[in-house]
């Protein structure tokens, strides 16, 4: 009888024990915390991946009048993107031609031209506008008024938003980088106050078409080709030389950033 009460008691004590918070002389243990877990995602840039970027328009997206022959501002910026975290290579199309108008860039979309090289960019670079403001300088080299350029620029503007949206149809997603003009007529002409504004008109109808647009970016680019104190022009005194295209392409890396461009796998 004896011997079952001490079982009794024995297990009382062990179970008194096992009901309570541990104690440790006279501290409380603290309660055990839950271990939580940060979710980890993994990166859209783990997978090195090619990169395909597209050249559209004229030709400083072609390249013309680099000594270097490295492809203009494409060509540079395709080499610096090309050391980007995520990136295994790149793929440069470039569909741009010497002396195209915008009227011909759209008419290449309307033929099913560019399809295939928008559905699978990843980038697209575009310059286009220059020529057709040559087309009105060689038309009126003798007559020249601003009023035909502002006549110009309203068929301009539709043009331009076609392209756009051509663009955007084809491809909704991918980065589109529009490179403006600049004013290469100071080094021929004295009424460059003139120029200037017509240039900038045709810069303000592409910032304003892209403004809404949160994966698309407009480069100016009019400030780097005033004059030629710092040698940028090519021997022709109309398309960037080596040193203009280095200019074009830190620019336009530089707004990149600012618009939020960057690889994303």
């Amino acid at each position: 009888m004896k011997r079952i009460l001490y079982i009794v008691i024995a297990l009382s004590i062990v179970l008194a024990g096992c009901a309570s918070t541990f104690n440790f002389g006279k501290e409380e243990a603290a309660a055990r915390l839950p271990v939580e877990f940060t979710p980890y995602t993994i990166p859209p840039n783990f997978i090195p991946q090619t990169v395909i970027i597209t050249a559209l328009g004229d030709s400083l997206s072609q390249g013309v009048g680099d000594t270097e022959n490295r492809g203009g501002y494409a060509g540079r910026l395709a080499i610096e993107m090309a050391e980007w975290p995520g990136v295994e290579g790149i793929a440069l199309e470039n569909t741009a031609k010497r002396g195209r108008r915008s009227d011909q860039l759209l008419a290449l979309f309307q033929q099913g031209k560019l399809s295939g090289p928008l559905l699978a960019s990843d980038y697209i670079f575009m310059t286009i506008g220059g020529n057709d403001v040559m087309r009105i300088v060689k038309r009126d080299l003798f007559s020249l008024n601003i009023e035909a350029f502002s006549e110009e620029l309203v068929l301009y503007q539709n043009r331009f938003e076609t392209i756009y949206a051509s663009i955007r149809t084809l491809n909704p997603s991918a980065p589109l980088i529009v490179v403006g003009l600049y004013n290469p007529f100071s080094l021929v002409t004295d009424e460059v106050e003139e120029f200037d504004q017509i240039i900038a008109s045709y810069n303000g109808v592409m910032q304003e078409t892209l403004e809404d647009d949160p994966h698309a970016c407009f480069v100016p680019v009019s400030d780097l080709f005033v004059g030629n104190e710092n040698l940028v022009y090519h021997t022709d005194f109309f398309h960037p030389n080596s040193k203009g295209y280095d200019l074009m392409a830190e620019r336009v890396s530089e707004r990149m950033g600012q618009c939020g461009i960057s690889f994303q796998g």
